[in-house]
């Protein structure tokens, strides 16, 4: 009796746990036929759903897609953006954040240095103020920026 009880016991928990895995995902092939693509689809692609009101595909697409991977880069105490002033209207974007107050929220992380004739370019320094890397960011939108500096500055 107590064997039947123990066998009982783990077909329960092999149960719950089969049933569990299928609530979470689905095949490759369910997920193709709602049209999502198991190699490619990143959960964080997923989360972007819901503010364009598509609730209703949320769910299917978590449980198609592949969690994505954090890769961790070095961090940099500064950042310097070398722009023209003679050249800084042809980027509409990065005048916009250069002469706008939306540098400020880093303090004295981000500051802006006007180089004749240099395209922008932030230039990333270490805690010694050491230069580390230099980036040309003339096709970037401020957003691009803004993001680049919260994920690379300390």
């Amino acid at each position: 009796m107590r064997r039947l009880g123990i066998t009982f016991a783990i077909f329960v928990i092999t149960i719950s746990l089969t049933s569990g895995k299928i609530e979470t995902e689905l095949s490759a092939e369910e997920c193709d036929e709602l049209g999502f693509n198991v190699g490619t689809l990143k959960c964080s692609a997923c989360e972007k759903l819901t503010s364009f009101n598509l609730e209703e595909i949320w769910s299917d697409c978590l449980k198609c897609c592949v969690k994505d991977v954090v890769k961790s880069h070095e961090r940099y105490a500064q950042a310097i953006f070398e722009v023209c002033e003679c050249n800084l209207n042809r980027f509409p974007q990065v005048n916009a954040f250069v002469k706008s107050e939306m540098k400020d929220q880093w303090g004295s992380k981000v500051k802006v240095r006007h180089v004749r004739g240099v395209l922008p370019t932030v230039v990333l320094k270490s805690a010694d103020g050491r230069s580390q890397k230099s980036l040309n960011v003339e096709k970037w939108d401020t957003d691009t920026i803004t993001e680049f500096l919260n994920d690379w500055l300390e």
